[in-house]
């Protein structure tokens, strides 16, 4: 059967759409002949291979309906589809963008966070504080996501580490998360967007 189908779908759709037209107008009008010359003499011999000829081609022109109504529905989906994916194409390019443009905001917001500690702020918070060793531990025990153990956990003495260098960690810490959570957020909206696109084609 599939052989079949698959030499179907070579013919055009618009001579496969004549042939199936055709199939039923001769099958109908062969099959009300067949009854019309039974009532001309001599001629009552040819009912019968009319009316089979008639019922085969009724049954072939229904197979191709059945087969162009397929087509058409195979086409209508293509259709579709290629509506979907450009709908897809074109919701990416905005998302993209608009998602680049918020990082693009949260690396300038952290870059001049940053000058203003060179600048200002870490010399001021370099002469009024000092580090213990402790603290530098617990930091970076907690970027491990670790606790701190160990002597250095409770060591009061000064660490080499200054305090304008950590709070520039944590500038920089704090801007990764905000641009991670913000890649997130653009993820879950492509995510919820893709799929109302395309659950649309059902």
């Amino acid at each position: 059967m599939w052989q079949i189908q698959w030499m179907l779908q070579l013919i055009p759709d618009n001579i496969f759409t004549w042939i199936t037209y055709l199939l039923f107008a001769a099958g109908a009008l062969l099959y009300i002949a067949s009854k019309l010359i039974t009532i001309i003499p001599l001629m009552g011999r040819y009912r019968l291979p009319a009316e089979l000829i008639a019922i085969a081609a009724l049954v072939v022109g229904a197979y191709f309906g059945g087969q162009l109504s397929y087509r058409e529905a195979i086409a209508d989906l293509k259709a579709r589809v290629a509506v979907a994916e450009q709908q897809s194409k074109d919701a990416n390019a905005v998302l993209e963008k608009k998602t680049q443009e918020h990082i693009t905001e949260l690396r300038n917001a952290k870059n001049a966070n940053k000058t203003i500690i060179k600048e200002v702020a870490g010399r001021q918070i370099d002469s009024q504080c000092t580090l213990p060793r402790s603290a530098v531990s617990l930091h970076d025990s907690a970027s491990r996501g670790e606790v701190s153990r160990g002597s250095s956990s409770t060591d009061g003495t000064t660490s080499t580490v200054k305090a304008s260098e950590l709070l520039e960690t944590v500038v920089d810490n704090y801007g990764t998360c905000h641009e991670t959570a913000e890649k997130l957020r653009g993820w879950q909206e492509w995510y919820q967007t893709q799929k109302k696109i395309f659950e649309s084609l059902k």
